[in-house]
């Protein structure tokens, strides 16, 4: 029988696990799943990453094209405040000089009337609201109040042959110098020229750029008479302070140049935005594909595990196939000569009176030898012999019952005591399966637990309800085996016993298959056997 299994052993097999991975599963799929899923994520973030700096360039780019058009809006109106300053300028002293000219004409005919004196030309100079009146004639001058031109200002003046009209910043005067046309000489008048100046300045350019500077979202306005500007670039990007800041250049008139620098804290803002979003989607993303790979490898390994699983299932289910063609043609051919040896070494026994005792021992030990032979081919075929359960409705507290009953004399003399508990409800006792194929189990396990108790034990029997199956336990003493050598103590062939073929737990786990249970074997103490048998309800 060895030579049979061997020969089982080494027909050529499907590749379980081996086979299926690395090689042949890397060479029908370049790369693994979970390894393809995370290298997809991967790829999934480097183009997220490559969308946020396009966002980020987006948003600078749109920053510098609003500053560009504010620059543009501010050069259009420092222009035309330029323009409307000058514009004011040229009707300032327009005014004044309307006003001046008319007062001189008049001051020329009242004089020519009947001259003034000093102090007629100080009061009307008071009452007109000019600063100071001179009238120079030929022999002499008249000024009223004295020295309203200054205490350096010469004695004679130059006669103008026309109307000369002057604006003196640094006295803040307006001066008018009027030939006379009703006698010789000149009148020259003076008008204070701050208010005028003040209103001036108020709507000049330099009290714009100083309102422009204070704008919030503006660092500074301000115009460079440097024509080389005009060829600079129209953006640039410095930093000074350690705080971003934009600079628009424009080319404006009259060779000038206006340079507004605008705060960057909005884009620098926007900008921390963004990649804040780019962290935070990244680390979802890469979360995300860490578990779904995770999940994708678990998965693998499950495929994996289950196909080997398969693959030893199918090899195991050949080799039994292999076994049992084996095994029914051995039993056939070997118990046909077994039963005729036993029929004569009966015959010998009984007609043969003259033999004397010791071959009397020697034709009982023979007998003996092929009973056990008989009884080793009568396991290999109920081992072999394809199991089809006819499914009955069976108490199985009933039926546990009257197995104990069975065995229950020789547990008595072996000093083994057996006892039954149960949790089953009413409607949790009554389970359909074969009873003559789960008695066979029960019978092994029955067997197996007295002959590994030579010297008395114990057999605790448990009935309970887990998960949809009605659970058998076995508890017993007498286990010789280690942790590992429980795990192979339902193997086909395993076996402790001298005169043992290892069959009997091989053949109650493929009763309890075949029921569509599942068969278990546990340690949980040195010494202690515990046998589980799960069986379905529906």
């Amino acid at each position: 029988m060895v030579a049979i299994k061997n020969q089982a052993h080494n027909r050529p097999q499907p590749s379980a696990l081996g086979e299926i991975a690395p090689k042949k599963f890397f060479r029908h799929l370049q790369l693994p799943l979970w390894l393809a899923n995370l290298i997809l994520f991967g790829i999934m973030i480097l183009v997220v990453l490559l969308y946020f700096l396009m966002q980020t360039d987006r948003e600078r780019q749109l920053f510098y094209q609003h500053s560009q058009e504010h620059t543009e809006l501010l050069a259009q109106v420092i222009q035309l405040n330029a323009d409307n300053a000058m514009a004011a300028g040229a009707v300032v002293r327009k005014v004044a000089h309307t006003f001046m000219l008319n007062s001189a004409r008049f001051i020329d005919y009242l004089d020519a009337i009947e001259p003034f004196s000093s102090s007629e030309l100080k009061a009307l100079a008071q009452e007109s609201g000019l600063r100071g009146i001179t009238i120079y004639n030929n022999q002499h001058k008249i000024s009223g109040p004295q020295f309203w031109e200054g205490k350096t200002c010469p004695d004679k003046t130059r006669l103008p042959e026309k109307t000369e009209f002057s604006h003196n910043l640094n006295l803040h005067l307006f001066t008018l110098t009027y030939p006379r046309t009703e006698s010789p000489g000149a009148i020259k008048l003076g008008l204070d020229a701050r208010q005028l100046e003040a209103l001036q300045n108020k709507v000049g350019l330099e009290q714009l750029l100083v309102t422009l500077n204070n704008i919030s979202g503006i660092s500074y306005v301000h115009l460079r008479a440097n024509p080389q500007d005009a060829a600079a670039p129209l953006t640039r990007r410095i930093i000074p302070d350690k705080s971003s800041t934009i600079e628009v250049r424009m080319p404006m008139r009259n060779h000038k140049t206006l340079c507004v620098g605008f705060k960057s804290d909005y884009l620098r803002a926007r900008e921390k935005d963004l990649w804040r979003d780019f962290v935070l989607f990244a680390f979802l993303i890469g979360a995300l594909g860490g578990f779904f790979s995770w999940l994708l490898y678990r998965y693998q390994l499950s495929i994996l595990a289950q196909a080997r699983r398969s693959q030893q299932r199918l090899s195991r289910e050949r080799e039994d196939a292999v076994l049992g063609r084996a095994a029914t043609a051995v039993a056939h051919e070997i118990r046909n000569p077994l039963n005729a040896i036993d029929i004569g070494l009966q015959r010998l026994e009984l007609e043969e009176s003259g033999l004397n005792d010791e071959y009397l021992a020697l034709t009982s030990a023979m007998r003996n030898a092929v009973g056990r032979a008989n009884s080793i081919v009568g396991d290999l075929r109920r081992f072999a012999q394809p199991l089809a359960p006819q499914l009955l409705n069976i108490e199985i507290k009933s039926l546990l019952e009257e197995f104990i009953a069975l065995y229950q004399t020789r547990a008595d003399s072996a000093r083994i005591e057996i006892s039954l508990s149960s949790s089953l409800s009413a409607d949790q006792q009554n389970i359909k399966l074969d009873p003559t194929l789960l008695g066979q189990a029960l019978e092994n396990i029955f067997k197996n637990t007295i002959e590994a108790q030579p010297e008395g034990g114990f057999c605790k029997i448990d009935l309970n309800y887990t998960d949809n199956n009605c659970r058998i336990t076995f508890t017993n003493a007498g286990l010789k085996l280690d942790q590992n050598e429980v795990k192979k103590i339902a193997e086909p062939w395993f076996t402790t016993k001298t005169r043992g073929t290892g069959l009997g737990l091989a053949l109650v786990e493929r009763i309890i298959k075949a029921h569509n249970g599942r068969f278990a074997v546990s340690c949980p103490e040195p010494g202690i056997l515990r046998q589980h048998i799960f069986l379905p309800y529906n």
